[in-house]
């Protein structure tokens, strides 16, 4: 009997599917490096819009972090963004970390989040700079961990592996998944088998000379891809890239199943731009589709066993990646979790190759080379340009002065 055609693609994904599960336990089994004695100021740069219910103990995690001399910048776009509320809370109840709240709408290009960190830069102190997203929660040795990286010979910036964490939706879960899946094996594997630029911008920290030396973020706010086109820019100075073992939490909020598809989409809009073929070859990486679109094609009762046996191969990878995270799910729910997530990713993704165009925080744009962001209906102006008439007069800093009872160590998560 013929051997259906998508079988061999099936196998051959289940197979890259397992490689990169083993790569991520390989990693994230790496010796942490020893810190040098020398260890120079950190500033901390948290781009902040929005108040979740989980901010609060994100934020007051990076306040207690078991590093000698850091600061913390937390920036706003307006004064009235209920993030900059929690933000004072937070401050106060940490007086002894030094800390600014910088309100400014001051921009230097279309990625808002380049803008924020933008206007924080100025106020920052440090030697080295560490980027880091509102959603991401941290233990006390995470800057130990990322600095002593950062003194390995000729790393020029490091980034943090993260670990999705939240439940109670269906569109929080194939959020969780996929990042504890798809992106960190996806991390692990680009820069363990082929040592190239793999960077996600919710924690990355480079040395202060090295941003400006590209131009820093007045070049980066031009693209939606910042993190990484910045990993580009250090590598074509001959700087290397280091990932560390030490995952962060990347604390995943209520989503619906059309949040978790737009995000996705726009993840994958960046990686269509930025590497095609890679892109296309990440068709592989989901066996379950290719499973269900032969059984389409050919539904015989073969090809709804063959499909069965694919979730479930798929489905215990996926729990060993996640147990390897310290992520413990129910065993039982993975099947359908994988086939919904799976479904989904598949169906949508074909629409990066003809959909250029993206919503992103009230603005209509168009994906350039490189994920270069131009408004529809123009070009983008230069950097200059976007600077130009904004008074550093509108820029608003708040000091943390205030002393009150501390917040507690945030709470372990684990998923139900």
């Amino acid at each position: 009997m013929e051997m259906p055609l998508l079988t061999p693609l099936v196998l051959l994904g289940l197979a890259l599917v397992a490689l990169m599960a083993v790569i991520q336990r390989h990693h994230l089994a790496s010796p942490e490096p020893s810190l040098p004695f020398y260890r120079p100021r950190v500033s901390i740069l948290k781009p902040l819009r929005g108040a979740d219910p989980n901010l609060e103990a994100n934020l007051a995690s990076f306040f207690l972090l078991a590093y000698p001399d850091f600061e913390v910048l937390l920036g706003v776009r307006d004064a009235d963004d209920p993030a900059a509320e929690v933000a004072r809370r937070v401050m106060a109840a940490f007086p002894q970390v030094p800390a600014r709240l910088v309100v400014s709408h001051r921009e230097v290009g279309l990625n808002p989040k380049v803008n924020n960190l933008a206007n924080m830069l100025p106020h920052a102190r440090g030697e080295l700079i560490l980027i880091s997203d509102s959603n991401v929660r941290v233990r006390s040795n995470y800057l130990h961990d990322m600095v002593a990286h950062l003194h390995r010979p000729g790393v020029r910036l490091v980034s943090s592996p993260f670990r999705g964490i939240g439940a109670g939706t269906l569109g929080t879960a194939c959020e969780t998944l996929q990042l504890n899946t798809f992106v960190m094996g996806g991390v692990c594997a680009v820069h363990r088998l082929w040592d190239g630029v793999c960077v996600v911008g919710k924690s990355m920290m480079l040395h202060r000379r090295d941003l400006e030396a590209f131009g820093g973020f007045a070049h980066l706010g031009r693209f939606l891809a910042e993190d990484q086109v910045c990993g580009q820019e250090v590598a074509a100075a001959g700087g290397l890239l280091a990932v560390t073992a030490e995952p962060v939490d990347n604390v995943v909020g209520s989503l619906t199943v059309s949040e978790f598809l737009s995000r996705h989409l726009r993840w994958a809009k960046i990686r269509w731009r930025i590497n095609p073929v890679g892109y296309l070859g990440e068709s592989l990486l989901n066996p379950v589709f290719l499973a269900l679109v032969q059984m389409l094609v050919e539904p015989t009762r073969a090809a709804m066993l063959f499909l069965a046996s694919t979730v479930a191969a798929k489905a215990l990878l996926d729990a060993s990646s996640e147990r390897a995270l310290g992520v413990r799910r129910p065993l039982s729910v993975y099947p359908a979790l994988v086939l919904v997530k799976d479904l989904l990713i598949g169906i949508s993704w074909p629409l990066p190759m003809v959909a250029r165009k993206l919503a992103w925080r009230g603005n209509r744009l168009q994906i350039g080379r490189r994920t270069e962001l131009v408004p529809l209906g123009g070009p983008v102006p230069s950097s200059i340009d976007w600077m130009v008439g904004i008074p550093a007069g509108q820029m608003r800093i708040t000091t943390a002065q205030a002393n009150s009872a501390p917040i507690a160590p945030p709470a372990a998560t684990s998923l139900g």
